[in-house]
Parts: structure tokens; sequence; C-alpha cells
């Protein structure tokens, strides 16, 4: 749950309420996104931050295999086409000296160290070892750029040797965070994050439209116990740069209708529905002592005298 920094004043869900009552909801379509759970008592938004993990680590990692692919294939097709030019220049030199031409070079043949050392590359089943490839390779015997080949290949090795997995770890590691629950019983909305109960009334819901995501507001206990603000950040659209204002119409209609008048007028053809909720092996698990600390943070809530005021045309009163 992050923390809420002041830029523009969230408005209180009350002044669209007759707004989003109205706004029709496709009857054929699926709930909208991020909702991923709706049953009689519950409708659950997703946590947007998993877009972190789906939109950023893991094409990284992808991007960094295919990288790491490309460069040992390049070694491999080097390692080859060596061993290929050397069975060329050894298969040349007996087709036009004679199959002897090596045993019998003359000890004052120009460049006699440089062909003996070509012809002893492969070995006895005329194949070039990857160990004697790196040899050369790093030597600087048959290649012009050795000490160049020796840096570039070690810091390849460095670079995709702990990158890959350190993204594996991140992504393996990445935690499911708790999902935002729209409580219709109790008109309550709540999460938890780090064993921390952060929560709202709905009848006092705010939310703040930007271009990158529509930031439900919560209080939540924060530093030395105070009691502060924090957002659930909704992507409707899956995107952290833009989502549009009738993707986040379509998700708060839908929340303030199924609060309004419950799960038949959403969802009338099943009396439960579960969404995708995707892969992890971790999860933020909701804390043994909830209902407790959600009690104690409702007290502090209903008491909370520092949230902005609206006149009755939603424009913020100036203390």
């Amino acid at each position: 749950m992050k923390k809420f920094k002041w830029v523009e004043h969230p408005i209180p869900l009350l002044f669209k309420r007759d707004e989003l009552l109205e706004y029709e909801l496709d009857e054929n379509s699926k709930a909208p996104r991020p909702i991923i759970s709706i049953s009689n008592d519950f409708l659950v938004l997703s946590n947007s931050f998993v877009i972190i993990r789906n939109l950023f680590l893991i094409p990284a990692l992808l991007s960094v295999l295919y990288l790491c692919a490309t460069e040992v294939q390049d070694v491999y097709k080097s390692w080859k086409a060596s061993e290929q030019s050397t069975l060329n220049f050894i298969e040349f030199r007996k087709k036009t000296y004679g199959n002897d031409y090596f045993e019998t070079l003359a000890l004052n043949k120009k460049h006699r160290d440089i062909i003996l050392y070509k012809y002893n590359r492969l070995d006895e089943n005329n194949k070039l070892t990857f160990d004697q490839f790196l040899i050369d390779r790093y030597g600087d015997k048959l290649y012009e750029f050795g000490d160049w080949s020796r840096r570039h290949d070690r810091n390849s090795i460095i670079f995709f040797g702990t990158t890959i997995p350190l993204l594996l770890i991140w992504i393996i590691g990445f935690k499911r965070r708790a999902p935002l629950i729209f409580d219709r019983k109790r008109r309550l909305l709540y999460t938890w994050s780090k064993g921390k109960v952060v929560a709202q009334r709905y009848d006092n819901l705010r939310a703040l439209e930007t271009p990158s995501f529509l930031a439900i507001m919560l209080r939540a206990t924060v530093k030395k116990g105070k009691l502060g603000w924090g957002r659930f950040s909704v992507t409707p659209q899956g995107n952290t740069i833009y989502n549009s204002k009738d993707s986040y119409q379509q998700i708060l209609a839908y929340i303030v209708q199924f609060m309004e008048y419950g799960r038949e007028h959403v969802m009338p053809e099943q009396t439960e529905w579960q969404g995708r909720k995707g892969w992890f092996l971790f999860e933020d698990k909701k804390p043994d002592d909830f209902e407790e600390q959600l009690s104690a943070l409702l007290v502090r809530i209903d008491a909370a005298t520092d949230e902005v005021e609206f006149d009755e045309h939603g424009q913020l009163i100036e203390s």
C-alpha cells in the first residue's frame, strides 16, 4: 500500500453517486478489470502492483535470455567456423603439395610455426575442441583481437551470470499483493499490507482519477502510530502510463451499483464468479488478528477530523 502525497485532493464518490448509478453496464460483457471475484457479499479488486512483474520483470528476463542465447550462438558459430576453416586449410595444402606436406615441411619454410600450429589444432578425430578454440580466441595466436575477446566474454559472463539469476529470484519470489475487498454488508472496503490492515467506510469513499491510475483512497496507520492515508491503485486497462476516463467510470459504476443494488444487479446470471488470479508462489497473507485491527482502525477513522471538505458542488472548501 503506497502512501499518498497530496497533489490533487481525491473527490468523495458521493458527488458522482447518481451519475454512476445511472451508468449502463453492458450485460453481455465480463466484469471489468481488475475485478477478480464477485459474490453476494463481496466484490474483490486485484492489486495492480503485479503489473511490475508482468510488464517489466518477465519481459526483461526474456530479453536477457534472448541476448544470452545470441551470445552463446555467436560463440558456437565462431567455434565451428574456425574448425571448418582449419579443415579447409589442411585439405587445400595436402591437395596442392601432397598428403605428407605437413610431415615434410622444411625448417626454413616461411611461417612454418603458424602452419604447423594450425595443423595441430585438431584432435585425432579431426575436431577442434572447445578448449583449443578458447586458447586461440584469447591467446592471440590466430585472432587479431584476443584481448578484446577476453574482455567481452568476461563481461558477458558477469552480466548474464548475475542478471538472469537475480531476475529469476525476483520473479519467482514476487508476492501476490492483497486484494481490495468491498464488503457490502458492512459497507466497508479494506485490504492489508505486511500484516497491517488498511480500510475505509464505503460511504466516505474518495477516489482520484489520474492519467496513469485510479487511486482509491484508504486510511492506514503510518509512522509513529498516526492515522494517515494510503492508496489502492487501479489500472483497468493494465497500463502503467495511460488508462482512459471511461475505463475508470466502468469500474466505479460496477462498484457503486454492486454496493447499492447487490450482486443480482451487476451479475444476474451467476450467484458467484471467480476470475483468474494469476500464478504466484507467495502471497501477502491476511493477518491473524485482522478483525481486531479493523475494529480499532474504524474507531480512529470515525474520530478523524483531517479529511478535506467539499461543498455541495464538489468544490474544495478552503480552510
